[in-house]
Order: C-alpha cells, then structure tokens, then sequence
C-alpha cells in the first residue's frame, strides 16, 4: 500500500512540475508588450511597461494604465487606466489586453520575458527592453542635439 502511495504521489508530482514552465518570481524592470492572446503586436509605436515588484504600469497603445501585483503570489488586482479615444484597432488591442490583465497572474520565464497566464494560458507576452533600441518614430519637436 505504501508503495502504491509513493507512486502514485511521484507521478502527480512529476505532472505538477511539468505543467510550470513559469518561474514564480517576476523581474522587475522595463518590458515592451510582444503578443496579447497569442498575436504578434505590432504598432507604431510600442506598448512599454515597467513592473516595479508591486504593480505593472503601462504605457499604450492609446491610454495610460496601472494595475496592482501581489508580490508573493503573482496575482494582478483590478487595474485603473485613462480613457482617451483613439483608432478604432488600437482601441481594440488596449481592450483585449486590459481584459487579458484581469484576473491573471504575472510569471515570468527563464529568459526573463514575462507572462501573463489567466485560465492556464500565457494572454500576454513582454519582453525586456533593449536599452540599445530606439523605439518608435523621433518627435517632431525634438531639440536636435548638439554632439560634438
């Protein structure tokens, strides 16, 4: 019997740790959203967000927004944004990744891309920023530097 037991708890183990392929402890810092429900995000100019250990403020496409994260277990609370008007495919985009965010839970993978997972799925993808990158388009009214 207890041989049976020690069987049967190795195999549920084993199910356990494969079905994590998450590291539970996000690393804070600068992130570029790259998919919402599994697509591609491609816009102009980049969704940024910065987790802070304790919340997910983001930038884009068109609003800015802030939701809470529990530290220790990865939950994301109820999120706040503006409600500026925009295109109507970038509002929908900000919508489904508003919605994704509800709920979810924050996780993060060995390469230090973090996941939003809800109902067992990763919803959304962020990589880490390229401090070597410039993203986006310059600002027209930009002062233009004068580098010797």
């Amino acid at each position: 019997m207890k041989k049976s037991v020690f069987a049967l708890l190795s195999v549920v183990s084993l199910f356990v740790f494969a079905a994590c392929s998450h590291t539970p402890i996000p690393v804070a810092g600068a992130y570029i959203v790259a998919e919402v429900n599994g697509v591609e995000v491609e816009t102009e100019q980049p969704i940024k967000v910065t987790y802070t250990g304790e919340s997910l403020v983001g930038k884009g496409p068109i609003n800015n927004w802030n939701c809470p994260v529990d530290p220790q277990t990865g939950d994301i609370g109820m999120g706040i944004s503006t409600r500026m008007a925009g295109p109507p495919e970038l509002m929908q985009l900000e919508d489904q990744l508003l919605k994704a965010l509800d709920g979810a839970k924050l996780t993060s993978r060995s390469d230090d891309v973090l996941v939003v997972v809800k109902d067992g799925k990763d919803v959304i993808v962020m990589t880490p920023v390229d401090p070597t990158m410039t993203y986006g388009k310059p600002s027209p009214t930009a002062i233009p530097s004068n580098e010797m």
